[in-house]
């Protein structure tokens, strides 16, 4: 199987960037979702589309607990359930 490397801000509008996830998984193309150092609302919808699109694959956009130098205990294992808030479109934790 065939990975390609996708950053979600990238390809302009939602339209545009699920077409990508459409035609990614209608040709067996795993997504390997790469971050650009978003923060805040925009670090949450990267790791929302990465938990809904590829959660089994590689990416680099893990929850912020992830990156502190201590790792706290309890983080959860990947891959990430979608867990989506009540209300916008991002991961909550």
């Amino acid at each position: 199987m065939a990975t390609t490397s996708r950053k979600p801000s990238r390809f302009g509008s939602l339209r545009e960037l699920f077409a990508v996830y459409e035609h990614c998984e209608r040709e067996g193309i795993a997504i390997y979702g790469g971050g650009q150092g978003e923060q805040s609302v925009g670090r949450c919808h990267i790791q929302y589309l990465a938990s809904l699109f590829h959660a089994e694959t590689p990416n680099d956009v893990a929850p912020s607990g992830y990156n502190d130098p201590s790792v706290p205990d309890g983080l959860p294992d990947s891959p990430l359930d979608p867990a989506p808030l009540e209300t916008g479109f991002r991961w909550g934790e």
